[in-house]
């Protein structure tokens, strides 16, 4: 059977306008698009009939832990600092298999839900990548080092953070011929990454290139821990310290200081906004209105499933519009299709790997297919509107990445769903038994 490279008949939202009746065409051999515009014609066989669908770019998830993927529920309603606490005390626990099968779980659900891309900080090693590649799917991947002397995984790996450090050039080196994987440096944040890694790592990216990922500003008492043992902020500390300006992502920024914008609106920097995962930490509302008009190359992201708990960008993409219109009580603060923008273009600028997060000729063919028939897309009268305030990850049909099918009418192609799910479920069951008296969490009634 051919593979499908022609969608015919759909409404397509191209990233910067609308189309109705419209023929999207692309190369299977480059990936890339060669046709959008009028429908030339009916569905032919081996064609996606877009009749009834909605065809828009691919999101990018601009930040998760997709390798966390079994720990989907395990600690909820507490503050960051606390969950952290939980969280680390059953990473320790995580094989290297554990990881696969979370990130397995965690992919399979970006691309049920439209995600082509992810940028991800967590444990990340060749037959991980491997694991990307199978799915189909695009990543920038970190390595996450806390601190030279500390084993982040110990039950996955032995390495230090001085190991991985060393390490991670020779990663992205290996991965260099496959377009979908970009692999930088993955430090976890200032208050574990002490002052001298920080400036290390910034040497090193100034002397092979490979960028860096962190996570900066999340919470009120990160920003006032800084203030007080470096007197500036975590954005300023490492901007002192050389990660800024430069190829850089910044995951949450919640709480910029006074000057802290202008640094995060430097050459190279881009930003990632992962409004559920920050709500339901208690962490706060980012200024989003202020780094759209201040420039900041922005992004929106999950978070991991242990603290959002989905993958689904839809979710993302309505709780980013809603916030800042109810913190403002003005509807007009932010527009949905500024942040229809950032959940593709901006998002996609984070991965690193050329994606446009447009639909046009010469761009790749990176796209997700909606069904638009249904009761919650009647009257179908804007495609914006739709995406932005009605659609779920649910409604997402096909998904083509880099020219290739991935999903087909509601089928995951390149991962099984039944048997990464079942496995997953196993090796949870698992890790929580082992914690046994040592579970960290209250007991919940």
């Amino acid at each position: 059977m051919t593979a499908a490279n022609r969608i015919v008949g759909a409404t397509v939202w191209t990233g910067e306008h609308t189309l109705h009746d419209a023929e999207i065409v692309w190369s299977v051999e480059t990936g890339t698009i060669e046709y959008v515009g009028p429908s030339r014609g009916p569905a032919g066989d081996g064609d996606i009939d877009g009749t009834g669908r909605l065809v828009l770019p691919g999101f990018v998830n601009g930040h998760t832990h997709a390798g966390m993927g079994v720990l989907r529920g395990y600690s909820d309603d507490v503050h960051l600092h606390t969950w952290l606490g939980h969280v680390r005390a059953i990473e320790l626990r995580m094989t290297a298999d554990d990881i696969l099968a979370g990130l397995r779980l965690a992919m399979a659900e970006m691309l049920r839900s439209g995600t082509v891309g992810f940028v991800d900080m967590f444990e990340w090693t060749t037959p991980l990548l491997g694991a990307v590649v199978d799915a189909g799917l695009r990543v920038n991947a970190a390595p996450t080092v806390f601190a030279y002397d500390a084993v982040a995984f110990p039950s996955a790996a032995t390495a230090t953070g001085a190991q991985v450090l060393d390490a991670t050039p020779g990663l992205a080196a290996e991965f260099a011929g496959e377009q979908r994987i970009t692999v930088t440096y993955g430090l976890h944040a200032p208050y574990t990454c002490p002052p001298e890694m920080l400036s290390d790592v910034a040497a090193r990216r100034a002397d092979n290139g490979i960028g860096i990922q962190i996570h900066l500003s999340e919470t009120r008492r990160e920003v006032a821990e800084s203030l007080e043992q470096w007197g500036v902020s975590p954005i300023r500390h490492v901007a002192d310290l050389g990660l800024l300006p430069g190829r850089l992502h910044v995951a949450h920024a919640v709480h910029p200081e006074p000057g802290d914008l202008g640094l995060l609106a430097g050459p190279g920097v881009t930003v990632s906004h992962n409004p559920v995962s920050n709500l339901k930490l208690g962490a706060g509302i980012a200024p989003v209105p202020e780094y759209l008009a201040g420039d900041v190359a922005l992004g929106l992201g999950t978070d991991s499933v242990a603290s959002n708990n989905t993958l689904d960008m839809y979710e993302e993409l309505k709780t980013a519009i809603l916030l800042p219109r109810g913190v403002a009580n003005d509807p007009q603060v932010i527009t949905g299709r500024s942040v229809l923008k950032m959940a593709t273009a901006g998002s996609a600028k984070a991965l690193d790997q050329g994606l446009s997060g447009v639909l046009a000729i010469g761009e790749q063919a990176d796209l997700q297919v909606l069904d638009v028939s249904g009761t919650t897309a009647a009257p179908f009268t804007d495609a914006v509107s739709f995406a932005c305030y009605a659609a779920r990850g649910s409604d997402v049909t096909d998904v083509v990445i880099a020219g290739r099918v991935v999903v087909s009418g509601g089928r995951c192609l390149t991962i099984d769903e039944d048997a990464v799910r079942a496995e997953v479920t196993e090796r949870a069951t698992r890790l929580r038994g082992e914690l046994a008296d040592g579970d960290p969490r209250p007991v919940r009634s």
